[in-house]
């Protein structure tokens, strides 16, 4: 799959207690709203292999119930997250898992903790890709993996044209792109066993729903700097009337997404 080259400047990402607030405020209605993430999160742990391991890391876990997943097939496992919401729902959820908040730049376990890291729709919120993949690397035993799933660059596009052309502003975040990921992974030491670039996408009858789905996750926040704007309900007809529907006249979202399978050398 051919990538584009990295950029020179790598953009920071959203401020992480805007994101944390959101995703807490999120978190009671997380798993009835997140249908499209719970497919990528499937989509990324059918690529974990199916044998035991001693412990085993999610970081991004929301309520917990991949990070249920990965205690079928680890002695141990734990789970991460920024906002404290969410690690409350999952404790409650699962009360037999380990649930910890915190940065997955400043990952809180001593060095080769883990055999396993797993993490889905939660590293695009990190302000360094290199910073993130370096603390998977410390936490991994050598010989240990990671599989990741990273939305990246390219995401919404549907949502992002039309408000270029309907000339409306929304709060939607800023993303690193696949080739800053595999360009700061270049520099962590570890080894990528694979990569691929897949998108993923979301059907909606009208906007309200498109919208709701994003800012119900907890992904509505603007990046950092960026202006905040309220719609109109003028403003919104404008982007509804700014997006192509699809045969069944319904309106498409989609995500991209960087499927990074990784190795810690012996």
């Amino acid at each position: 799959m051919a990538l584009i080259e990295p950029r020179t400047t790598v953009q920071q990402a959203t401020e992480k207690d805007d994101v944390a607030k959101r995703f807490s405020g999120a978190a009671g209605q997380y798993d009835e709203i997140a249908n499209i993430q719970a497919r990528i999160a499937a989509a990324a742990l059918a690529r974990v292999p199916q044998k035991p391991v001693n412990k085993a890391l999610d970081i991004g876990c929301g309520t917990g119930r991949h990070t249920q997943h990965l205690s079928l097939i680890a002695t141990a496992t734990a789970g991460l997250d920024l906002a404290v919401g969410m690690v409350e729902q999952a404790q409650r959820n699962y009360p037999a898992i380990h649930f910890v908040q915190g940065d997955a730049e400043q990952l809180p376990w001593q060095s080769a903790a883990f055999d396993m890291v797993f993490s889905s729709m939660a590293l695009q919120w990190c302000r360094c890709p290199q910073a993130a993949l370096a603390e998977i690397s410390r936490v991994l035993h050598h010989g240990g993996r990671a599989e990741l799933a990273i939305m990246v660059d390219g995401s919404f596009a549907e949502l992002r044209r039309a408000s270029r052309a309907a000339g409306v502003s929304l709060q939607i975040n800023e993303l690193f792109t696949a080739s800053d990921w595999l360009a700061a992974l270049s520099q962590t030491g570890l080894n990528y066993g694979a990569h691929e670039l897949v998108e993923y996408s979301d059907e909606f009858d009208g906007l309200w729903q498109l919208l709701r789905s994003i800012k119900g996750v907890g992904a509505g926040s603007s990046a950092q700097g960026a202006k905040r704007q309220g719609l109109t309900r003028k403003a919104l007809n404008q982007l509804e009337a700014a997006m192509p529907r699809n045969d069944q006249g319904q309106l498409t979202n989609t995500y991209t997404v960087l499927h990074l399978t990784l190795e810690k050398p012996l």
